[in-house]
């Protein structure tokens, strides 16, 4: 799901391009079918087979964004939340203090937002973001579901971004390019080995390494180990996100993930 929904773009180019390309080459073969009436069977089959795969990927389109508003219905219910398909300025207001936003969400454009009925710490608000990524004259729609848990104190601000094989490979390079984007200066451990081959570390605040535990990066040095997805994770100061960036997940998921990034949050505030 997450790949067609990342590529509709490309998808819609290449369903309509492919009987386009048909037509090109078999122009005589198309206008015989077309204008030979006397066989009426054979033109509604080739009908068929030509514009069959857009409709049928408008139909799917249709049916996984229904079936995924009926799915959250149901987490919602069955976790103590309240659902909002198109939720308000103002309820997504808090979202939109996090310097990642401009990556994960350059479309402004939260939705399916899912808000804990007894508004306490330990469950996440949890919404999606969309973002629209240029590739030559093309562009991809990518979305994103982000997990924010709230927090009453006021903790250092930070961001962990996750590398790709790209940063890595630019190394210091993609390093201060990406420092410039957020507007959050590179952090270097002096005490604890924080996970750097893996994981940029973004901020300003000296007192940091006495923030990050020793159990937050063993976490995070167990999901590299295990070979899984690595995420992201911003403090604006107050409240934390977490998200797996251009990823929206199963229900299935969404309980795994909401554990693990339980998990994480707790072992930097009690």
């Amino acid at each position: 799901m997450n790949f067609i929904e990342r590529n509709k773009t490309k998808l819609v180019i290449l369903l309509v391009a492919v009987p386009l390309l048909i037509l090109y080459t078999f122009p005589k073969t198309i206008v015989y079918i077309f204008t030979d009436l006397s066989d009426e069977f054979i033109t509604l089959l080739f009908l068929m087979v030509f514009f069959l795969p857009i409709i049928f990927y408008f139909i799917y389109n249709l049916y996984t964004k229904k079936k995924r508003l009926i799915d959250l219905k149901e987490y919602a219910e069955k976790h103590n939340y309240d659902f909002y398909e198109n939720p308000n300025q103002e309820q997504i207001s808090i979202f939109r203090k996090f310097k990642s936003m401009g990556t994960i969400n350059d479309q402004n454009k939260f939705f399916n937002l899912l808000v804990p009925k007894d508004d306490n710490q330990t469950k996440p608000l949890i919404v999606t973001g969309k973002s629209k990524i240029a590739a030559g004259e093309h562009s991809t729609i990518y979305y994103t579901q982000i997990f924010l848990y709230k927090n009453n104190t006021e903790i250092p601000k930070f961001f962990i971004k996750r590398k790709t094989w790209f940063d890595s490979y630019y190394g210091d390079r993609a390093e201060l390019n990406e420092s410039k984007k957020i507007g959050i200066a590179t952090y270097k451990f002096k005490k604890k080995e924080f996970p750097r081959s893996k994981y940029f570390f973004f901020c300003e605040s000296p007192n940091i390494e006495n923030f990050i535990s020793n159990k937050f990066i063993e976490l995070l040095n167990t999901g590299i180990n295990r070979k899984k997805a690595l995420i992201n994770i911003e403090s604006n100061g107050t409240n934390l996100i977490f998200y797996k960036q251009w990823s929206r997940h199963s229900i299935k998921s969404m309980n795994f993930y909401t554990n693990l990034f339980r998990v994480l949050k707790e072992s930097l505030i009690k």
